[in-house]
């Protein structure tokens, strides 16, 4: 399947919605400016109602099949394209049916062909669809120059906005459709939409959207595919003042605050970000869609509670959408609130289609997990989570971390020598991987693993702390002095702040004063007892009552030649 736009990405949103401007039908008319204004529910009521007082009207079965499909375009991560397509098509296809002579349900037969590649399909769809227009083989067939310029433009947007982008096709439909009518705003926007997405010329797209605009200057939508085509050039600063000229024009334009809530957050203004967001909401009329859309918003602005409150108003209405078990579980996590989160996530994992689960889902689940002190589910979460998303390395250490917890110190070796060979290994790694195998016993390892440590992070004293204790255990009786340069280095780094590190240096004098008191019982020197009485004052300086310093004090001070 080709790929479909985001509104984001593309300038306009649009999936073949294009409106008759010579329809005379007023409640037609304000079904199809709501869904343009993604007020959908709204609209699927309207047009249930014209189905009702006119089930043999196929421009009502078109354009609630287009609604459909702009339903899908309004959020494409809540809403599936097959149901939107599936529904679509059966408006389309009843639409033929009861209104076999309307070319328009065969263009949108054609279009949902072309989304699925199908052009063989498509363009037998489209020939029927032609073959309904007035021609010289077609001379009893009677429709207005304004009403054919529709549906041929309706059938170029259908090659744009399926990505079949086949310049042979479009272009003639397009200049066809604007010789039989130069004054419809939409020919227009198609054309410019046909020039950005199919030629890169946004110079001619603009040039276009301009005259639509001309045509019809109460309209917002010209205005903001402009707005649009600078959000895709980059210029932030036109972009944001043709959004605001399109709410000047339309202040009830829905879509524009959305895209003013887009531009306003990628500059960092989270605050008029939300804004326009809540704006859009409001405009909306609440639909779920978009609520959906603006709790997107305020995850991305890292508002976890007001995205939680939104969530809670979602389910009360759809228990169905699965995703918003997916966005509670993240969004409990990240207030702290691990057993809700955790429920919404075993939630989300029991319903979800496997095809459905991202590597976000398994890290989630195993953060969870371990909040909740159940780390040994949590690592295997966490290194599938890793194995869906290899770029996301910290992953493995987070696992690593929770088989520290459960003391599986084995298998957390492995995850650090993985991260070590794939060259993802960061300093927090080889700090840890020194503790996992100080707790292995295995000193030598602690060593040279905490040494290059100690040249990664010359200043973290703890790193000194864990490797002089693993050269202590190498060296039991003291004798050698093993862990003295390294004590010394500790105490070097840590006298700059003596009171946050009191307990450090208090270890590391204990042990120097033992280390110079080994020494002085085994040579006399009295340089090496006045050593070790020095450290022993230095241990009681920083704590009076400390018994290990006033014993070394006791044995030593004695003995010491005044």
């Amino acid at each position: 399947m080709r790929r479909i736009y985001t509104t984001v990405e593309v300038i306009g949103a649009l999936l073949f919605v294009l409106s008759f401007y010579t329809l005379p039908a007023q409640d037609l008319q304000t079904a199809i400016k709501l869904y343009k204004s993604e007020q959908f529910d709204a609209s699927s009521s309207m047009f249930n109602k014209l189905l009702a007082e006119s089930p043999n009207d196929g421009d009502i079965y078109y354009y609630n099949g287009i609604r459909y499909l702009r339903e899908f375009q309004a959020d494409t991560v809540n809403t599936s394209l097959k149901e939107m397509a599936d529904s679509a098509n059966y408006m389309f296809d009843l639409g033929t049916k009861k209104d076999p002579m309307n070319p328009l349900n065969f263009v949108g037969l054609g279009g949902l062909a072309l989304f699925v590649d199908d052009i063989q399909t498509a363009e037998q769809h489209f020939a029927k669809a032609t073959s309904l227009l007035p021609s010289k083989a077609n001379k009893n067939i009677v429709m207005s120059p304004e009403r054919q310029c529709i549906v041929l433009y309706n059938m170029a947007e259908a090659y744009i906005r399926s990505g079949v982008h086949d310049t042979s096709k479009v272009f003639p439909l397009l200049r066809k459709a604007e010789k039989l009518n130069k004054k419809d705003p939409q020919l227009y926007i198609t054309l410019g939409d046909a020039y950005i997405f199919m030629m890169n010329d946004g110079s001619k797209a603009i040039y276009n959207y301009n005259i639509a605009q001309g045509l019809d200057p109460k309209s917002p939508e010209a205005k903001l595919r402009v707005g649009q085509l600078w959000m895709r050039a980059r210029n932030y600063p036109d972009a944001l003042n043709t959004y605001k000229e399109v709410v000047k024009i339309d202040s009830n334009f829905a879509p524009a605050y959305r895209e003013l809530g887009y531009l306003y957050s990628r500059a960092n203004r989270n605050d008029d970000a939300q804004y326009n967001y809540k704006k859009f909401l409001t405009l909306s009329a609440n639909n779920t869609a978009a609520r959906k859309q603006y709790v997107n918003t305020l995850i991305e602005l890292k508002k976890y509670p007001e995205a939680i409150s939104e969530l809670n108003e979602i389910i009360k209405v759809d228990t169905l959408d699965n995703d918003v078990n997916r966005a509670l579980a993240y969004c409990y996590f990240e207030t702290g609130q691990y057993e809700e989160g955790l429920k919404y996530s075993k939630k989300f994992f029991k319903r979800a289609k496997p095809e459905k689960i991202r590597s976000a889902d398994y890290a989630y689940l195993g953060r969870l997990l371990a909040k909740t002190k159940q780390d040994s589910l949590a690592h295997e979460m966490l290194v599938k989570a890793f194995e869906i998303d290899s770029t996301k390395s910290e992953l493995l250490s987070e696992a690593a971390m929770s088989l520290n917890r459960i003391k599986r110190y084995d298998k957390a070796l492995q995850i650090y020598k993985l991260k070590i060979m794939i060259g993802k290994a960061n300093t927090g790694d080889w700090y840890n991987m020194g503790k996992v195998y100080y707790n292995l016993q295995e000193w030598g390892k602690v060593d040279t693993t905490l040494a290059y440590y100690n040249t990664l992070m010359p200043d973290h004293i703890a790193g000194y702390q864990w490797r002089a204790r693993a050269l202590v255990n190498m060296d039991p009786d003291t004798k050698l002095g093993l862990a003295k340069p390294v004590f010394e280095a500790l105490v070097e780094k840590a006298v700059t702040d003596s009171v946050k590190y009191s307990k450090e240096l208090i270890e590391a004098y204990g042990y120097l004063a033992y280390y110079y008191l080994v020494q002085f019982n085994a040579t006399k020197d009295q340089e090496n007892g006045k050593k070790a009485l020095e450290c022993s004052y230095k241990i009681l300086a920083l704590d009076p009552n400390n018994e290990k310093g006033k014993e070394f004090v006791k044995q030593i001070e004695p003995r010491i030649k005044k």
